[in-house]
């Protein structure tokens, strides 16, 4: 199943769309290029969750030269998910069998919008199994669709 192009447009927005929009920009390639000081940032190499095939996004996931945070990996996985299902399924616990109960509740849980994609870039939404969930923070969605954090005390 493809996902159709996320919405550029959208990026800027405090949204879970938005988010999910962050994030996979966050995965493209990027060419090689002289900052303002004159310093040169090498090519980061990357690739697109709409037309990636399955093989590149594990072997993204297994790349340990490439730094990945707890969401872009979880926002890997949920494409990988909605993107891939009889794959994904015969194979999640080789990809990484540290997370196992979390591949089975990302299948299970699976809705296959571009908003539950980006929930993952948000504070106690970030693995479905609450590993990662803090008492302090909740993340709650308003009623004009923007996301806002709270923390406590």
């Amino acid at each position: 199943m493809n996902i159709s192009p996320v919405d550029q447009s959208k990026k800027d927005d405090t949204t879970f769309e938005g988010e999910a929009v962050r994030l996979s920009n966050e995965l493209r390639s990027k060419p090689a290029f002289n900052d303002v000081f004159g310093n040169y940032v090498p090519a980061k190499i990357g690739f697109d969750i709409e037309t990636a095939d399955f093989m590149t996004m594990v072997n993204y996931l297994a790349n340990g030269r490439v730094k990945k945070s707890e969401s872009s990996r979880a926002f890997i996985h949920r494409v990988l998910a909605w993107r891939f299902p009889t794959e994904y399924a015969q194979k999640r616990d080789s990809i990484d069998n540290r997370y196992k109960l979390e591949y089975e509740l990302i299948q299970a849980n699976s809705k296959r919008d571009i908003e539950d994609l980006g929930k993952v870039g948000f504070q106690n939404n970030v693995r479905l199994d609450g590993s990662l969930n803090r008492d302090y923070a909740r993340t709650e969605k308003q009623r004009n669709g923007k996301i806002r954090s709270i923390m406590r005390g």
